[in-house]
């Protein structure tokens, strides 16, 4: 119980008791997982040959940061049992932890004990850095990683049950992630992955692969709509796209939802309880497949084609006559199957349609009906000591993923601080070892410029929810990441109050930014160049009228972003209209 000036009943401030209670629940989270990696050493110990006991203690020691610990794990277990769990587990995690020469190492030395295993080809042949250290490796990778799907597709073969199972495993480990971090046109590249998986699954599964006809629906009837997600629950794809089922007239549309992960939120529930029906099959292809066929639909659209390898296993077949994809992964997905790229019409160049595989749907503005995120901003009381940063520096924001910050943008970094001496430019890094190969990068970067990058750069290991905001509430500027821009952040920054620098590029993946501040008809920190982004940035350091200027529209002007129900509108019309030139096909 609170009273009106928002404190306990027992006189101490909400403000303390939330945020002494999240910190009890960190502290909670982290003695379970020394607890857990505790338990597994143990089991270790009485059975260094227990392959579950070593998996488990490598889990918890990268939940607790302590990735170089999880690969000598690994590595240990190697060397006393060699299955090819553990060749999989082993280069995974070199990969995770930006160790991506070793990764191909390990796999390689994988293959020699298991050939023909198709999740260590792949991770052999398309293994990519998580961060890349000069602009000149990226033609390098990105070459090898074209030859490596060549190769792929020339050498899986499906002639025999054991052989198409085998590939089926190996693509129900794996993704091509990281490609789209390297700010180019992936269409080509993609639709012969996409090729690729089409055939492993039609081959398991060909009754699921066949073309579906059109359900014969009355004009009354309501269209069924299918949505199937790995991440229906508190993660990215669900606060972009939840309005989009929120907001289905209900006379009109009846929405089925197929979660597929293993976690479970108040975000699951409320899915849940606004689809005609929820079906939570975690991990489940056959249950999934099986489940969204008996229901008849008319149109199935995947969320986040591109992130967990079950959705390019599933939209790879056929399962609904009409399919769609949208953008949590801004990339098109390559797969024959997959009919509609959904997007805004903000965010997508003139000549958009070259970048997909799929045709183009242009939704209004930025394309999605997105709720204000509900940040408690009275109870955000962390100070800029919590982040080691310093009270009179200019904060700046690079807190999206790493694997975004690509090497010929770090000059934009280091001119921002040539002419602002205070800058501080703050970084969340996946783990420690992908971090100290950031660290080592901008110190190489700041040092050509005649800077010390232990004066402008502060790195943090990736921040809960409460952090997060905090951060946001002590900087001073958000720096949207050029080639493949922020949009679930972006929101976030402009809820937060702080003002958003981008440079929109050629590809809708670099534009997510600069379509909110164009919906928000705040144009004015969108920049043109590399040149401008700087002018822009440096701008908001020093000039605090500019800056509340800024702040002061992006909050007035709210309503133009947030709940904005015109793209749901135009969604459910495009569907109409998907529906009837499906059934004007000829069989």
């Amino acid at each position: 119980m609170t009273t009106r000036s928002g404190e306990k009943t027992d006189g101490r401030p909400l403000a303390t008791v939330f945020n002494e209670s999240a910190e009890r629940l960190e502290r909670e989270a982290n003695e379970m997982w020394e607890r857990r990696h505790a338990d597994s050493l143990a089991a270790l110990r009485g059975n260094p040959l227990d392959e579950d006991a070593r998996f488990q203690a490598a889990h918890a020691l990268k939940k607790l940061n302590r990735h170089a610990e999880a690969i000598e794990l690994l590595r240990e277990g190697l060397l006393r049992s060699a299955t090819v769990r553990a060749h999989h587990q082993y280069a995974g995690l070199l990969e995770q932890c930006n160790r991506t020469e070793e990764a191909i190492a390990a796999a390689a030395a994988g293959l020699r004990a298991f050939p023909g295993d198709v999740s260590l080809q792949l991770k052999e042949a398309l293994a990519l850095p998580v961060l890349y250290d000069s602009a000149g490796e990226i033609d390098r990778w990105r070459g090898r990683f074209a030859e490596g799907l060549a190769r792929l597709r020339r050498e899986i073969r499906l002639d025999s049950p054991e052989r198409r199972r085998n590939a089926l495993l190996g693509i129900g480990g794996h993704t091509n992630f990281h490609l789209g971090y390297q700010a180019r046109n992936d269409r080509d590249l993609q639709v012969q992955y996409g090729e690729l998986a089409h055939r492993i699954m039609a081959a398991n599964y060909p009754e699921w692969a066949r073309p579906l006809g059109m359900p014969p629906a009355a004009r009354q009837d309501r269209l069924r709509v299918g949505y199937v997600s790995g991440r229906f629950c508190d993660r990215t794809a669900t606060r972009y796209f939840l309005g989009w089922l929120r907001e289905h007239d209900r006379e009109r549309f009846a929405v089925h939802v197929w979660h597929l992960g293993r976690k479970t939120d108040s975000v699951t529930e409320e899915a849940r309880r606004i689809s005609f029906r929820f079906d939570h099959v975690p991990g489940r292809l056959e249950d999934a497949c099986r489940g969204i066929r008996e229901r008849d639909l008319h149109i199935l659209v995947f969320p986040d084609i591109g992130l967990d390898p079950i959705m390019t296993q599933l939209a790879a077949l056929r399962l609904a006559p009409v399919q769609c994809m949208a953008w949590d992964q801004p990339i098109t997905s390559g797969l024959p199957t997959v009919d509609y790229f959904l997007s805004g019409s903000l965010a997508e160049p003139e000549a958009a349609a070259e970048h997909y595989s799929e045709r183009l749907v242009r939704l209004p503005g930025v394309g999605v009906c997105y709720r204000r995120p509900p940040i408690p901003i009275p109870l955000l009381t962390m100070t800029r000591r919590d982040f080691r940063l310093r009270e009179d520096a200019a904060v700046f924001l690079c807190c999206q993923g790493v694997y975004k910050f690509l090497p010929q943008n770090d000059c934009v970094l280091t001119e921002i601080a040539r002419r602002v001496p205070r800058a501080q430019f703050v970084f969340t890094v996946t783990n420690p070892m992908v971090g100290a190969d950031l660290e080592r990068r901008l110190a190489r970067a700041f040092a050509d410029a005649g800077l010390r990058a232990a004066d402008h750069c502060v790195l943090l290991p990736q921040l809960v929810r409460r952090r997060y905001w905090n951060l946001h509430r002590v900087a001073d500027v958000f720096l949207d990441t050029i080639g493949w821009s922020s949009a679930v952040s972006t929101f976030e920054a402009v809820a937060c109050r702080v003002p958003v620098v981008t440079l929109p590029g050629d590809l809708m993946r670099s534009r997510q930014a600069g379509a909110i501040l164009s919906q928000l008809e705040v144009p004015d920190t969108i920049a043109r160049d590399r040149a401008g982004y700087v002018e822009i940035a440096v701008r908001l350091a020093v000039d605090r009228g500019f800056r509340a200027g800024i702040v002061e529209r992006m909050t007035r002007d709210n309503a133009l972003l947030y709940n904005d129900r015109r793209p749901v509108t135009a969604l459910e019309d495009f569907f109409r209209s998907a529906c009837t030139a499906a059934s004007a096909r000829p069989e």
